[in-house]
């Protein structure tokens, strides 16, 4: 119930990029870690904003013989992160700057095989948009699964990544608002 205090606080605070006005469900966190797929060992995977940590945890219960990195640009979001899962590297930063964000951690981009995003790309300015879709492309390797939440199907069909495969998408009725998972496979 912290949590949801704790995020309804910075929604209102900072609604551009909290992206929502309640915390995702665990129905959504587990639609979303489902589609990483099988990852190989020694395999990182990426998340970008993770918020209260709702997809962190259940990537961590799912996967947890691999690396988790979780990228996040609030100060607050990041500090809870690191004080309740200290296994997570938790890196506060932007996004956009992903590369620069695993070297400073020591990870070669090519152990990484999947980036889940909760992040509120169509509420974010196009350039910023862009710049961090750049990053995605530019950490994964061929075959590795980017994994986006959305609440808008529509503008993804114009805003679908460059370098990237579109997988059947799934919608998750149990979350508020109802949302829909939109799995990509690097090409």
């Amino acid at each position: 119930m912290r949590e949801t205090f704790a995020f309804l606080g910075q929604a209102v605070t900072r609604f551009r990029s909290t992206g929502a006005v309640v915390p995702s469900s665990r129905r959504l966190a587990r639609a979303m870690a489902a589609e990483v797929g099988d990852l190989a060992p020694g395999a990182v995977i990426v998340e970008l904003g993770p918020g209260t940590g709702v997809f962190t945890r259940e990537l961590a219960q799912r996967f947890p013989d691999h690396r988790l990195v979780a990228v996040e640009f609030n100060h607050q979001f990041a500090a809870a992160l690191r004080a309740q899962l200290p296994r997570v590297a938790v890196v506060e930063g932007c996004a956009s700057q992903l590369p620069d964000h695993l070297r400073r951690l020591g990870i070669d981009p090519g152990r990484v095989q999947a980036v889940v995003s909760g992040l509120p790309l169509l509420s974010l300015p196009r350039e910023l948009g862009d710049r961090i879709l750049a990053a995605i492309r530019d950490t994964l390797p061929i075959g590795g699964r980017y994994v986006q939440f959305t609440y808008a199907k529509a503008p993804w069909r114009t805003r679908r990544p460059g370098g990237f495969t579109a997988a059947r998408a799934r919608r998750v009725w149990v979350n508020f608002p109802p949302a829909l998972v939109l799995p990509f496979v690097r090409d």
